[in-house]
């Protein structure tokens, strides 16, 4: 199988499968949701706290460690090259780390912020792996323009694991059941047998799986501290168990277009890959001007639309007790959107395999969160919403002017 052939540019977006792809990946976000929201309504805001840090820690941990593997196989077979089983290595040392680091994190913070059980010690170990292999599968899948299959990957792993969810609350009520539906999820797509379509040419030269997963790495770390950290530096900062689940149920259900993002990168980039291997730059570049233009307008938008409703939102979705203040929902909506745009954007430099720039432009903008975290008035969440919008919409500018540079 050529290159070309896997990456045809003028296609473009009208390759079969991607309306599928699409509705798969509005599932796979409802369907998450929907998880939180029936473990939330079931146990309340203390006795879920546990699993919004769960579900912290492992966001962060996935999309740091496993997004990079799963663009850099979509990168690889999107140009012709066989992905297996040479970018297994790879995966697994990152997925090591990952679970290194999460089984750490929760072992120390297991009293303070577990309850004692060192089930979770476990879960999110047995999440890295289960993840770690769909992560793959995606890359394979989107990078062999199997679009449609990668539907079925999002819709499976979303649907098992909320039916595992309620079955779970039905039958225990408690946190550590709900962590092990989230378990069960990520292993479940295996019964789609994605490595069939790893179809490309073996003897192709990869591209440095250590140059590529560092920067990206290095980016997504930053970009994640960023947009999923917001929970843990509300604890941090002395916020109450409380606190901790509204600003983690606030960011996560406002952060919906950006997790539809994450799910659907897999189709954007063999398109920009084959624009990169055909010395396509200058609508490279433009691309780059929209994505900037688009977003800076939608941050404002989500930002109006935060402050007006947002609480509203929330209190019809999970009561009014898990609902911000309008000054948190208006940092928070607008944050995101500028995060989906910096996504967007970031795509083109992945393309071009420029992910030290990727990196740089997600430096930049923790350091601001960090500086405004550290200088602004106000109670934790509010502190915490204000940094992650600055931070978000100082990326999203680098960004842009990165990728059109390159």
């Amino acid at each position: 199988m050529t290159s070309a052939a896997l990456t045809p540019v003028g296609r473009g977006f009208k390759a079969p499968g991607t309306s599928f792809m699409i509705a798969g990946g509005l599932i796979g976000a409802l369907g998450a949701y929907g998880f939180q929201l029936v473990g939330g309504r079931a146990l309340g805001t203390a006795a879920f706290a546990p699993v919004s840090v769960l579900w912290t820690a492992f966001f962060i941990l996935a999309t740091v460690l496993l997004v990079p593997v799963e663009q850099y196989v979509t990168r690889e077979v999107a140009s012709g090259r066989k992905a297996l089983p040479g970018d297994l290595k790879p995966t697994l040392v990152m997925t090591a780390i990952g679970a290194v680091v999460g089984g750490g994190f929760v072992a120390i913070t297991l009293d303070d912020l577990f309850r004692g059980d060192p089930q979770y010690i476990a879960q999110i170990v047995l999440l890295m792996g289960g993840y770690a292999l769909l992560f793959v599968g995606k890359g394979v899948l989107a990078g062999s323009r199997r679009f449609a299959t990668v539907g079925w990957v999002l819709i499976v792993e979303t649907v098992v694991r909320l039916a595992a969810g309620i079955a779970a609350v039905l039958a225990i009520g408690s946190g550590v059941s709900l962590g092990w539906a989230m378990v069960l999820g990520g292993f479940s797509v295996l019964v789609l047998r994605w490595w069939r379509f790893d179809g490309g040419d073996p003897d192709r030269p990869h591209t440095s799986a250590a140059r590529f997963l560092s920067g990206y790495a290095g980016g997504t770390s930053s970009s994640q501290v960023l947009l999923a950290a917001a929970p843990l530096a509300v604890a941090a900062l002395g916020g109450s168990a409380a606190l901790i689940s509204v600003t983690f149920f606030t960011f996560t259900i406002f952060r919906a277009p950006l997790t539809l993002i994450f799910a659907l990168q897999g189709r954007i980039l063999p398109f920009l890959v084959g624009l990169a291997g055909a010395a396509r730059k200058s609508e490279l570049s433009r691309i780059a001007r929209w994505v900037l233009l688009g977003g800076v307008l939608l941050a404002g938008v989500g930002a109006v639309v935060g402050w007006l409703i947002g609480p509203e939102v929330m209190t019809l979705l999970l009561g009014e007790e898990f609902a911000p203040t309008s000054v948190v929902a208006m940092f928070a909506a607008g944050g995101v959107m500028a995060a989906a745009a910096a996504q967007i954007t970031s795509q083109v430099l992945v393309a071009e395999g420029r992910t030290t720039r990727l990196a740089w432009a997600w430096f930049v903008g923790l350091v601001v969160a960090v500086v405004v975290l550290w200088i602004a008035p106000g109670e934790p969440d509010t502190r915490v919403a204000l940094a992650f919008a600055c931070g978000e919409m100082t990326a999203l500018i680098l960004m842009a002017v990165l990728a059109v540079r390159s």
